[in-house]
Order: structure tokens, then C-alpha cells, then sequence
């Protein structure tokens, strides 16, 4: 129980108190004063229920009171709904009341038909009006009863020339036509609607002011205009509430605010659900399990009234306000339907569930509304329920509703399923709830792996554990991998491509403080497999062995079609292919993966996909596509949903970005972000480390950089990466010893950098490296290095690293014999500074294909690069997100740029052009 405390100061007692109704109060004595001078009208008063229609009905009558005027008020409810004149009987009494004794004697007899009591009704009405002014007023007047309904429709028709007001008050939606604050004259006198919305802030602080005399905090009234939905019914029990508990209306005490409303809330429904007939609530009942999966025809099937027509048990529940009018009727909240199910036990609910089944499944309803009714219904066991469970949850990733996708394929697997069947259902699972589960679904990867038995194919266990090690757990992957490959070694053929993926895993916790045991063999360099292939590409990638042997396995990966192929290898086959300066053909592979991601709801390879997109494009100097890959990876699963191993990944990606564009501050601020606990054990970090060097870096603060730099070498050789490609770890460390004054050492990296780059051989990376050497080096070496770097980045796709080199060349040039041709060459393929150098006029020659290249847009390159890859104008548009008639244009405008005629011309001018190697 709460403490009293001594500023809780509560009046005991308060009239009733209309807030922010000073309109409405203002209208309905307009009326009045109308009645006084001998006109009649009719008002009817429209509001939820709460919303203090009663209120105003009880005002107006004592407003009428006052005036002198006769007044009466009669109240309807269900209970009486099926008293015949019960309406009329309560204004009768009320008039005898007041000494009109006319009225006190009984006007009719049971059995006298309609025909002639409601004209005699109505002449009483009249000749008492015609010497007293009447108002006649009706709370909720869609509980009166049928005869006094009649009734009050023949007294409109005999208002004109008479002084009688008619106030009506009823819920919302059984009013008549009319809008707030406009008067209609449907009938013989006019007749005006008024409605009665929620309260807002404003009218919540005037009736808590009302009631309490100190000072009420802001977030209070926000929080009780919330919590009780602006009903001053609903309000006034809160304040109650507090008064009693001597609790102040302060910030402190929304929590006890929050929780005393939904008791309300709840007190008003189970009141409510109390004076439902028992046919009105089994109709209820029905629709609470259903979950509006089935139309109100159907509904009735299941639920039959027995003592009233489906149509009366419906407007029952109508204007109780349980549940909404119109076509498709529903519970009008969560909270209805849950306390109308509460004196149901599972058992009846679950068999109301399953004959809501059957019937929908009969009647051919929507698979949707079909799959709604599934979820409560006991397992069916029969064969198409999995199957549309699964399409329906399909549809609902495709529209980012990953939670009720994940919800289907749960009741999916309560169905009779086992089996490959039942371990692809938790893949799927598992790839759903990655976004708003991330453990949940490692886990569930994680059982596919260990508990298969030899039933299930090995392919299943490699797209599971290929997702699962995609999200970034490298030591969860190790140890079910393990498990899975030594159960399953020697028993199929496609056991090294299990082996392949736990490879990957061993080499990221290479670092880790203990090694899991056994180590996986390599994956095979000659595989035909192509998901081996994809990762042994990687594995001559990182050591920086045998390039033309990578891009051949790498090519081999992307063999691997469709969305139940594992996506890892092709994206590690398109980092190779990146790595090689195979730019453009990693694009279309990583195209390709995105499509496949999407259309399944993977969405961990889809981000993945995009980020090393984001790379690629980074590499080619366009820094506005790469910044959108990159904000389409993020938007496509939140950092909050990778494992902290991958985190720093992101993060460096993010930074390196924004230092391309020379935005060195933000760099520094996405760096000095707060990284969860763990990011530090993944090969990401060096990535990080690698970032965070070459911002230090630029920030002039080489010995920081230092540091970082040689701890991310420290990371990258424990792996066995020693391809510059990879990260350019050397190319900082040699920057940043030259700058601590290291001289010999800067000299021997910068060496040893240039040696790794020449036994890869892409030219990005070696030109990169001489680059780099030349400046550390002087005089006549460093000119060499230069020109080495030139003549090598002329024919690479780094199209910003050709434009430094060659920048460094032009001002070191002096009167080095080779500097002018390589100058000419340099003007011919980068624009010069304003005011810089003058640019030299060549003569004209046949473009190379890199050159050709640099004639298109970044999108005419992508869709140069998949034409020519034998891609149909249908499959570009759909990779691109652009229309079919938009790839028509643009291809008809790149061949109009190449002087080409078709599509089958585009791949020689497209092809790698020959590169020359320097010394």
C-alpha cells in the first residue's frame, strides 16, 4: 500500500464537473431557452460510452428545472430492453412526480394493440405540453424498448406547434445523420446533433483540478489522458483511487496511474459482459477466438443464438460498445475478447478454434484469415496446413512482419511434422526471428545441427550452419559444426562442403582463449563443389596465393543458385573477385545473392550481401552508391541484431566511409561509439583497428595510430591473411612509422608490402603498394616507385587511387625523362585541379575497356556488366528495382555510347584489360 503523503491534498466531495464541454452546454441551453419561448426541437447527444453524455442529459434537465420548466428524464438499459412501453412507464412515473397527477393513473392496458395506445400515448403528451412546456429526455436510448421507440417516432410527428424539447443521448454509431455543431430538419422540427468527443489534456487537468488543490505535474495529465482514453467516467475512478490512497497526481506516480486505469478498463468490460444474454456472449466468444477470420455469416454457424436472431445478438454487442459496427464486426480491443474468453478453459477454446478451421477451410476463406484461425486451433494433421502456414508466414517476411511470420511457423511445428520437413520449418524459423531474436535463432540453427539424424540430408545442415555463422557467432558455429561433420564423416559425399563452413569458423576463433578440437581439413582447391569452392577461393584469397586460381574457384561458387543455396560461399566468392579487381563481375554476384536473400527473408546474407556491395562500389570511386549499400545493410537488420563479433565491422565500414569522404570528424565520432561486450574476439576488430589507425592517422597522432595498426597486423597474421588486398594493414603501419621518425622500418615494411602485393598480383593492390613506397623512399626511388604506381593503376578499377598516384607523379615530377608520357596519360583519364597544371592534348586512340568503363554511369555500368553476363532485361529490372522499360532505354543509350548494336559486343569491351606488372 502506498504512504500518504503530506501535500496529497484531495476535496472530499465535488459537483459534477464538465470539462472542455462548454460548447455542447452552451447548445443544449440554447434548446432550452428555445422550449421557453414555446418552440420545439429534438437534440440527439452522440458520444463513447464514459465520454459523460449522462452528464450533459442530467445538466440540461436541471437547467430546464430551474426555468420553471416541466422536465423529465428517463434512463435505458438492457435489462428493461424487453419491457414493453418501459420508456414511456418511467417518463409517466417521473411526471406523477412532479404533481401532474394526470399522468399518475395507467394510460393503457397490456393487451391494447399499438395501433390505438401510442395515438392515445401521444395525445396525453400533447394536451399536458400545450399548458406546460415539456422536456422529454432519454439516456442511452439505444437500450429503449421496441413499443417505446415506436412511440417516440410518432411524437416527432406531432411536435410542430407544440413545446416539447426531445434530448436523446446514445452511443456512438446509433445516432442519426448529422455533424458536430451543423443542425439538420429531417422531420417536422429541427433537429440537432451534438457530439461529445474524449477529453483531451486540457479537460484531464480541469477535472483533476476539480478535485485536488495543489500544484499537478504535465506528465501526469499526458499520461492520464493516455491511460484512460479522455474518459471522464474512467478519470473520475483513477482520482477516486488516489483521493482514497492520499497519492499526489505527480510524474512519480504514473506507474500506480497506468495500473489503476487498466483496472478500470477491465471493471468497465466485465460489467459490461455481465448483462450480456448468453447468446450475445457465446457470439462474442466466437469472434474472440476467431480473430475476425471469419464473416459474421460463418460466425453464426459456430455460435448459433438460440433465444434471439444473429442479427439482435449483434446489435447487442453494438451498442454495449464491445464490439465495432458495419460489415466485418471484431471486438473493438484486445481486452474484450481476452475477458470474454476468461470463463472458457483451453480445452473448449482450442475445439472452437479447430471447427473454425474446418469450416474456413470449406468455405475457401483467404489463406490469411485462414492462418489466423490456425493459431489457436489444435494440430489439424493433415497436409496443407504446413504448407500454407509457410506461405502465408512467406508473404508476412516479404512485408517486414517478421514477428507474426515467426508466429505461424511456431504452430507450424506443433502440426505431426519430423524430418527434413520439420528441420527446414526451424531454418526458416530461425531466419525470421534474426531480427527481434537473435539468440533464439542461433539456437534453433544450432539444434538443426545437432540434432538431425540420418534422415535429414547433409545440405540442410550446411544452409544451417552457413546462416548461422553468417550472423557472426564463429564459436557457436565451431562447436555444432564439429559435432554435425564428426557424426556425418564418411557417411555423404557432401560432407566437405559441413567441413568448408566450420573452416571458416575455426580461422575467425583462431584468437580465441581456447580452441575447440578437431580442426577441419582445408577445403580442397580442386573441388567441383561449388560451396567448397567459394571458400577455398577465400582461403588463397587471404594468404594471397594463386589469383587466377581463386577467380576460377570463386566463379565456380556462383554455380550456387536460388534461395535454398547457402549464401556464405558466394559472398566470400565475390570478396575474392573484389580482391583480384574483378569489381564489376563481385557486383553481379552479390546481385545475385541480394535477389535470392530477399525472396526468402534472409536477411543476415542479404545485409551482408549490401555491405560488401557498399565495398565494391567504395573501390570504383562512387562514394554516393556505396554510402546507400551501406545504409540499406543497416536498415535491413539493426546492429543491435548481429553478434558482437561482427559489430566492429559495421562500424569500421561506417568510418572508412566517411574518411572517403573526407569527413574525418564523423569518422572520429562513429569510431568512439560504445561497442558491446565481446567485439573485441571476432576478426572484425582488426578491421576497427585498421579504421581507427588511418583516422588517428589523418588527426596527426601517428604513435595512436601506431599502436592500432600493429595490433590489427597481429590479428590479421594470427589468421594466416597475409594478402595486402585483404587489409592494406602494412601500407598505415609503414605511414605511421615514417611519421614516428622509423625510418628502416617504415623501409622494410613498405618493401615487404610491395613483395605480398606482386605475388597476388591484382593491380590495385601492388599499385597501392608502390604508392606507398615511394613515400617512404627518396630521390630517384621514390620517382620509380611512382611511375610504378601509375603505369600499374592505369587498368585497375581504383579509380581514386590512380588519381593520387598520378597527382603525387605530376608535382614530383620535374625533369624525370619518363614523367611526360605518364603525365599525358594522367590528363587524359582525371580531370586537373582548377589552376593546377595545364592539361596536355593527346592524341586520340581506341579506348581500353577500363577506359570504356569510365564513358558510363554507375547504373548504365551495372547494367552493362549484367548484359553482358547473359542477364534478361527482366532479371536486371528486378535486381536493380527499376522497370523493364528503363533497362530497355539505358541499354539502348550505352550502346549508343559504345558505338555497339547489341548486347553480345558489350563483353569485349567490358573484359579485364591486359595488365602489365612493372618490374
Amino acid at each position: 500500500m502506498s504512504v500518504p503523503e503530506p501535500g496529497a491534498r484531495w476535496r472530499d466531495a465535488a459537483p459534477e464537473f464538465l470539462a472542455e464541454r462548454e460548447g455542447q452546454i452552451r447548445r443544449l441551453g440554447r434548446q432550452v431557452t428555445e422550449l421557453q419561448f414555446g418552440r420545439s426541437s429534438m437534440v440527439t447527444v452522440l458520444g463513447e460510452p464514459g465520454t459523460g453524455r449522462s452528464a450533459l442529459i442530467r445538466a440540461t434537465v436541471a437547467r430546464a428545472r430551474e426555468a420553471g420548466l416541466l422536465a423529465v428524464l428517463a434512463r435505458c438499459s438492457p435489462a428493461e430492453a424487453d419491457l414493453r412501453y418501459g420508456v414511456v412507464s418511467q417518463i409517466t412515473s417521473g411526471l406523477a412526480g412532479t404533481g401532474y397527477l394526470a399522468f399518475a393513473r395507467r394510460l393503457w392496458v397490456e393487451d391494447q394493440p399499438a395501433e390505438t395506445l401510442i395515438p392515445a400515448l401521444c395525445g396525453e403528451f400533447v394536451a399536458l405540453a400545450r399548458n406546460h412546456p415539456l422536456l422529454i429526455a432519454l439516456d442511452d436510448a439505444q437500450w429503449a424498448d421496441e413499443e417505446s421507440k415506436a412511440w417516440l417516432a410518432a411524437m416527432t410527428h406531432r411536435l410542430r406547434g407544440v413545446p416539447i424539447l426531445l434530448v436523446q443521448a446514445r452511443a456512438l454509431g446509433e445516432g442519426e445523420g448529422g455533424t458536430t455543431g451543423s443542425a439538420t430538419e429531417p422531420g417536422p422540427v429541427p433537429h440537432s446533433v451534438i457530439h461529445v468527443p474524449p477529453l483531451r489534456e486540457r479537460g484531464v487537468r480541469q477535472v483533476i483540478l476539480s478535485r485536488y488543490t495543489g500544484p499537478v505535474d504535465g506528465a501526469f495529465v499526458t499520461a492520464a489522458t493516455e491511460a484512460t482514453g479522455g474518459s471522464p467516467a474512467a478519470l473520475l475512478a483513477v482520482l477516486d483511487h488516489f483521493a482514497h490512497a492520499s497519492l499526489s497526481p505527480v510524474a512519480r506516480y504514473v506507474p500506480v496511474l497506468l495500473e489503476r486505469a487498466a483496472e478500470v478498463s477491465g471493471d468497465r468490460v466485465a460489467e459490461s459482459l455481465s448483462r450480456l444474454p448468453a447468446d450475445a456472449l457465446a457470439l462474442l466468444r466466437v469472434m474472440a477466438v476467431c480473430e475476425n477470420g471469419l464473416g459474421f455469416d460463418l460466425l453464426t454457424s459456430l455460435a448459433s443464438p438460440k433465444t434471439m436472431f444473429p442479427e439482435q445478438a449483434l446489435s447487442v454487442l453494438v451498442r454495449l460498445g464491445l464490439v465495432t459496427d458495419g460489415e466485418d464486426p471484431r471486438p473493438v480491443s484486445p481486452l474484450i475478447a481476452e475477458m470474454a474468453l476468461a470463463g472458457m478453459d483451453v480445452g473448449e477454446r482450442q475445439a472452437l478454434a479447430t471447427r473454425s478451421v474446418e469450416l474456413g477451410y470449406r468455405a475457401v476463406i483467404p489463406e490469411d484469415r485462414l492462418a489466423r484461425l490456425l493459431l489457436n486451433a489444435r494440430p489439424v494433421g493433415a497436409e496443407w496446413v504446413v504448407d500454407l502456414l509457410r506461405r502465408v508466414a512467406r508473404r508476412r517476411r516479404l512485408h517486414d512482419d517478421h514477428e507474426g511470420a515467426a508466429a505461424l511457423l511456431v504452430r507450424a511445428l506443433r502440426e505431426p511434422v519430423g524430418g527434413e520437413q520439420r528441420q527446414r520449418l526451424l531454418i526458416e524459423l530461425a531466419m525470421t526471428e534474426v531480427g527481434h531474436s537473435p539468440a533464439t535463432s542461433d539456437r534453433r540453427f544450432q539444434q538443426v545441427l545437432l540434432n538431425s539424424g540420418p534422415e535429414v540430408p547433409v545440405a540442410v545442415l550446411v544452409r544451417a550452419a552457413d546462416l548461422l555463422n553468417s550472423r557472426g557467432d564463429a564459436s557457436a558455429t565451431y562447436r555444432a559444426v564439429a559435432t554435425a561433420y564428426a557424426r556425418r564423416e564418411g557417411d555423404a559425399a557432401d560432407v566437405g562442403s559441413l567441413a568448408a563452413i566450420g573452416w571458416l569458423a575455426q580461422n575467425d576463433c583462431t584468437s580465441d582463449p581456447v580452441l575447440p578440437v578437431p580442426s577441419f581439413p582445408d577445403p580442397p582447391d580442386r573441388s567441383g563443389d561449388p560451396v567448397q569452392a567459394g571458400i577455398a577461393a577465400w582461403m588463397l584469397a587471404v594468404r594471397g596465393e594463386r589469383m587466377s586460381r581463386a577467380r576460377e574457384l570463386a566463379r565456380t561458387a556462383f554455380q550456387l543458385k536460388g534461395e535454398d543455396q547457402p549464401f556464405g560461399p558466394r559472398i566470400y566468392a565475390a570478396k575474392t573477385l573484389f580482391f583480384a579487381d574483378e569489381v564489376a563481375e563481385a557486383v553481379i554476384g552479390l546481385d545475385e545473392v541480394l535477389a535470392d536473400a530477399r525472396r526468402c527473408g534472409a536477411r543476415v546474407p542479404a545485409a551482408l550481401a549490401l555491405i560488401q556491395r557498399s565495398r565494391c562500389e567504395m573501390r570504383r570511386g562512387n562514394l554516393g552508391q556505396a554510402m546507400g549499400d551501406f545504409e540499406a545493410a543497416r536498415a535491413e537488420l539493426p546492429l543491435t541484431s548481429w553478434h558482437p563479433r561482427v559489430v566492429p565491422y559495421f562500424v569500421a565500414m561506417e568510418a572508412r566511409l566517411h574518411l572517403a569522404g573526407q569527413s574525418v570528424e564523423k569518422a572520429e565520432q562513429v569510431l568512439a561509439q560504445e561497442l558491446p561486450s565481446g567485439a573485441d574476439q571476432g576478426a572484425a576488430w582488426g578491421t576497427l583497428l585498421y579504421a581507427r589507425a588511418k583516422v588517428r592517422m589523418e588527426l596527426a597522432d601517428p604513435e595512436a595510430a601506431l599502436r592500432d595498426i600493429n595490433e590489427c597486423g597481429r590479428l590479421v597474421l594470427a589468421r594466416g591473411w597475409t594478402n595486402p588486398a585483404v587489409l592494406s594493414w602494412r601500407s598505415v603501419a609503414v605511414a605511421a612509422h615514417s611519421a614516428c621518425g622509423n625510418t628502416e622500418a617504415a623501409r622494410q615494411l613498405a618493401m615487404e608490402t610491395v613483395e605480398r602485393a606482386r605475388e597476388w598480383g591484382a593491380p590495385s593492390t601492388l599499385g597501392l603498394a608502390h604508392l606507398g613506397a615511394s613515400r617512404v623512399l627518396s630521390g630517384a626511388e621514390a620517382t620509380s616507385e611512382l611511375e610504378r604506381a601509375v603505369r600499374i593503376l592505369r587498368d585497375s578499377v581504383s579509380r581514386d587511387s590512380y588519381a593520387r598516384a598520378s597527382a603525387e607523379l605530376i608535382m614530383a615530377s620535374g625533369e624525370h625523362p619518363g614523367a611526360l608520357s605518364l603525365l599525358e596519360e594522367a590528363t587524359r583519364k582525371i580531370p586537373m585541379p582548377s589552376g593546377g597544371l595545364t592539361e596536355k592534348v593527346v592524341e586520340e586512340r581506341a579506348p581500353t575497356p577500363n577506359e570504356t568503363r569510365h564513358l558510363l554511369t554507375v547504373q548504365e555500368e551495372r547494367i552493362a556488366g549484367l548484359a553482358a553476363a547473359g542477364r534478361s532485361n527482366a532479371y536486371i529490372a528486378s535486381i536493380l528495382s527499376v522497370s523493364v522499360r528503363t533497362v530497355e532505354l539505358r541499354l539502348t543509350g550505352i550502346y549508343r555510347k559504345l558505338a555497339v548494336t547489341s548486347r553480345n559486343e558489350l563483353a569485349p569491351l567490358l573484359a579485364p584489360a591486359p595488365r602489365n606488372m612493372g618490374d
